[in-house]
């Protein structure tokens, strides 16, 4: 298993898990000997997760918005100007309407 796939060993190094719908994981417990990560969500309450970073409580092979993801890939960001858009050449030719 790669470093980036094995949870318990980012968990155990302090760094800040989180799931695939963005929200922050607090830690609460590591059990490696048994391969679980224990911990809460807002909104959800007291959840665990496999050493994979599934979620227990989903249904095997099913990807779901409890499941941990790699840091640095829960959140691409995509920044840009609104001004840049606004001016944009292309843009304005697409758009049926002008917004001035």
């Amino acid at each position: 298993m790669t470093e980036a796939g094995d949870f318990i060993a980012l968990a155990a190094a302090g760094v800040t898990l989180r799931t695939r719908d963005r929200r922050a994981v607090t830690l609460t417990g590591i059990d490696a000997a048994a391969g679980l990560i224990r911990g809460s969500v807002a909104l959800e309450g007291a959840l665990a997760w496999r050493r994979d970073g599934s979620f227990v409580g989903a249904s095997v092979g099913v990807a779901g918005p409890l499941d941990l993801v790699v840091p640095n890939a829960a959140a691409p960001t995509q920044r840009a100007s609104l001004q840049a858009a606004l001016n944009d050449n292309d843009a304005k030719a697409r758009a049926p309407f002008c917004c001035d």
